[in-house]
């Protein structure tokens, strides 16, 4: 089951500051970034899967992001050159105290997967690739602040050590494609601005998530309840990516809050069929043609639970025959019941977070409500969600 204490520590990261030490036309923030880390990870994996032959463990990718967040949530805000030097005098002490610290809280598949974690070669793929991904995106992070005051004590020279450390990866297809600017580093551009959308609009909260940062949390969330039940690593692999793009759509729309998007008949499936419209104008076109298929695949439909055996899309209406019945690779499964699961404790979270907060207007505690309501004597593939939000709420 999962561990309430676990998924605070995750979303403790929406309060971590980057770059707090600069000045900064904007806030930005730990969850935010490891967002879009994944994100340009996916991308770039793909990118050398299919141009290079080169064979990705995307489990194995996921997992090691997934062991990197909780690394970063544990180690909170410290400079990057700090902990870089940490890491590279001190890495065994630094593995024992974050193992100290959560394994308390997480499960014996997820302890096993981070002892692989910190005892895996840096040099393997996976690692290269989430290497890669962390550099770009706090790259796109700082660019912001270096072209606000470039002339600012030290700006200069964080820039060149930046700039130094992408072109150590290089030799990575997908890092060379983002070096020229074309079509795919504007996918990511798109991507990265979610986390100027705040979620919740109009609705004080503490702290004030993103559409990005929501996207990553739900995607972790996903993937830890992939993991409880058993998910073969095909749907633990779609069901990830699904619930990391789900939202990715609000990028041209917007979040639009779920009173008006539900409250107003036919709206949210005129909304739908908007959004449909635009991801295959503006958005998919920005992907090499190789991967729109696949981005469609997670995005289109993305709480209805689907399986493609041979390229033909089903969808499943009994959502616990994905795991009696179709739990295997050859299906190329998505839990899209899952994902929304995930989606709504995301949002609980959020709500309960602030209520501790003291930040408490009536539309969080109708949120909060309403969702404990709604899983009333809940269970998806044996897991009991009503329980899980209940030990969220205490």
């Amino acid at each position: 089951m999962l561990h309430p204490k676990f998924l605070y520590l995750l979303f403790s990261t929406a309060n971590i500051d980057r770059w707090n030490d600069q000045i900064r036309p904007v806030d930005f923030v730990e969850l935010d970034k490891q967002a879009h880390k994944m994100m340009i990870a996916w991308l770039i994996g793909h990118i050398e899967e299919k141009e290079n032959g080169i064979t990705i463990d995307w489990p194995k990718l996921i997992d090691y992001g997934v062991c990197e967040f909780m690394y970063r949530a544990v180690l909170t805000d410290l400079k990057p050159p700090v902990f870089h030097h940490l890491v590279k005098h001190k890495k065994k002490e630094l593995d024992a105290y974050v193992q100290k610290e959560i394994f308390d809280i997480i499960d014996e598949k997820l302890q096993t997967k981070f002892l692989a974690y910190v005892n895996s070669d840096e040099n393997e793929i996976e690692r290269r690739i989430l290497h890669a991904a962390h550099f770009l995106a706090s790259r796109w992070e700082f660019e912001i602040i270096y072209n606000f005051h470039p002339n600012a004590v030290g700006v200069r020279e964080i820039k060149e050590r930046i700039d130094s450390e992408v072109e150590d990866f290089l030799e990575l297809t997908g890092v060379r494609r983002l070096e020229l600017g074309i079509k795919s580093k504007n996918f990511l551009e798109t991507c990265a601005m979610l986390r100027f959308q705040k979620r919740w609009a109009k609705t004080p909260r503490i702290p004030q998530t993103s559409v990005l940062g929501h996207m990553l949390f739900v995607a972790v969330t996903t993937y830890l309840l992939s993991l409880e039940y058993g998910a073969c690593d095909k749907k633990l692999t779609n069901n990830f990516f699904t619930a990391l793009f789900h939202d990715i759509a609000e990028s041209l729309t917007r979040d639009i809050i779920s009173p008006v998007k539900y409250g107003v008949e036919g709206l949210d499936e005129l909304l739908s069929e908007y959004e449909q419209k635009i991801l295959e104008e503006r958005l998919l076109p920005l992907l090499p043609r190789y991967l729109r298929d696949e981005m469609r695949y997670f995005v289109t439909d993305e709480f209805a639970n689907k399986i493609k055996p041979d390229g033909r899309l089903k969808i499943i209406e009994e959502k616990e025959l994905m795991k009696e019945e179709y739990n295997s690779d050859s299906y190329n499964g998505i839990d899209g019941s899952l994902v929304k699961v995930a989606d709504h404790i995301g949002a609980f979270i959020e709500a309960t977070a602030s209520i501790r907060n003291g930040v408490a207007p009536i539309a969080l505690i109708n949120a909060k409500d309403a969702l404990l309501k709604k899983y009333k004597g809940v269970k998806i593939f044996g897991i009991n969600i009503e329980k899980l939000l209940r030990e969220l709420e205490a």
